[in-house]
């Protein structure tokens, strides 16, 4: 339905409209509504009302403020009927087999198959149940503040995930200082390794030079060209001399002819290391418990109770109540000890199946949205655990597993599963639909 009191000051006029025309709303022109058609639930002007008339021959145009076929201006805009997928198309049809709302495109995109699709105005007629509007109220209050909640939740976890991230972030710098350090300390082994042996081998050339220049200094020092006036015994003295310095040239020789350069050979493990790696580090997110918490030193008090009955006729005991899980399109699954067996409400709580059990039920809990498993047991009989899925307003069992100890409580963490039995808790690995055998490590308490 068109807004109300709309103005055309986007046109330039001062003209205030207490209705205006539903196709000329949608293009930003604001027109006055002077029709009204209730098969349509849309007001039209003077232009819009005969193209509408000419081809929807059928339906029944009154002039605003004449019959009682116009909506009262105050009325409460009407986008509650209208399908949350398909915007601009009224909610018409039901289907009971997955208890949704339908338009005729839902109808024909997603529900065509479906074998239980009534009108809409038949399925009102049809419930056999009274909609409570005050539970109503409270639920939606009930609601409100769950989503309440949930934005409070949310907003601390976008903060907590920047500061994961900006932790991560420092991690990977200081990883990566860590790293440079490492090789600042070995680049600086090696420089002192180089520094070292070309000192080392410097000075042992420096001395071969030192050597080298006594030893002709020492030569030349020899008067030998004086034969006739130089001794018998000094010409023998210079001669062994001669010989001695004769073998160190010959020593020098050696040296200057082996050239000494310094290599630098790497580290090949150290390279194939760095090579092998593509990143510092893995990232990965880790599902936290959310911080936010009631306080708890908050009284906590009953705002509303209800009763409901569960028992079917072939109940032969009185209920007993041993566990309750909710499915993704809030339908309950509750576990009846006494009557050995587990029962699908809907969310005005009615029965809407019952599925039995080799014995008691002692434990529910769940493993997907519409999944569930439940401890089953007796003492000296069956230990087992039954996963059931609610599918199209049932319940069925998929698998069972059976045990060899006791079996009490239970609950699913991730691919975890962890039972009591009494004296002690087991953990099973376990995944959905997967028929590996289970890996038990049992935990004594």
């Amino acid at each position: 339905m068109a807004a109300m009191l709309r103005t055309s000051q986007y046109k330039g006029s001062d003209v205030v409209y207490d209705v205006c025309c539903s196709i000329c709303e949608d293009d930003g022109i604001y027109k006055e509504g002077l029709f009204y058609c209730a098969k349509c639930s849309k007001y039209f002007c003077d232009s819009c009302v005969k193209t509408h008339n000419k081809f929807h021959k059928d339906h029944s145009v009154n002039v605003k403020g004449e019959g009682d076929l116009c909506p009262d201006n105050k009325t409460v805009d009407d986008t509650l009927e209208l399908c949350e997928i398909h915007t601009s198309e009224k909610l018409t049809m039901f289907c009971d087999d997955h208890e949704k709302l339908l338009c005729q495109f839902c109808l024909l995109h997603n529900h065509r198959q479906c074998s239980h699709v009534v009108p809409l105005a038949d399925k009102i007629k049809s419930a056999t149940r009274r909609m409570d509007v005050a539970q109503m109220s409270t639920s939606i209050e009930q609601l409100l503040k769950r989503l309440e909640d949930m934005l409070k939740i949310g907003e601390q976890h976008i903060n907590s995930l920047q500061t994961s991230y900006e932790t991560a972030l420092k991690e990977i710098h200081n990883e990566r200082q860590r790293i440079d350090d490492n090789l600042d300390r070995l680049q600086e082994n090696t420089i002192r390794n180089l520094e070292q042996l070309h000192s080392r081998l410097k000075t042992s050339l420096e001395n071969e030079s030192k050597r080298c220049i006594e030893c002709v200094s020492k030569l030349r020092s020899y008067d030998t060209k004086d034969t006739h006036s130089t001794s018998l015994e000094r010409s023998f003295v210079a001669y062994q001399k001669c010989l001695d310095h004769s073998a160190s040239v010959d020593s020098f020789h050696q040296n200057v002819l082996s050239n000494i350069d310094i290599v630098f050979e790497r580290n090949k493990d150290l390279e194939q290391i760095l090579a092998s790696c593509t990143e510092l580090g893995s990232i990965a997110s880790y599902a936290a418990v959310s911080h936010y918490r009631i306080d708890p030193n908050e009284v906590v008090s009953v705002i509303d109770k209800s009763q409901y009955k569960v028992r079917t006729p072939t109940d032969k005991e009185n209920c007993y109540i041993t566990g309750i899980c909710g499915s993704s399109n809030g339908e309950f699954v509750i576990a009846d000890f006494n009557n050995k067996c587990v029962k699908l409400l809907d969310q005005g709580y009615t029965l809407l199946a019952q599925l039995q059990l080799p014995t008691f039920p002692l434990s529910l809990c769940n493993i997907s949205t519409n999944e569930m498993a439940v401890t089953v047991g007796d003492v000296g009989s069956a230990n087992e655990i039954h996963f059931l899925r609610v599918d199209k307003r049932s319940i069925v069992n998929f698998k069972t597993l059976q045990l060899n100890h006791s079996c009490y409580g239970i609950s699913i963490h991730q691919s975890d599963m962890f039972v009591t039995s009494g004296v002690a808790v087991y953990q099973y690995w376990w995944m959905v639909g997967c028929s590996r055998s289970c890996i038990e490590i049992h935990l004594n308490i």
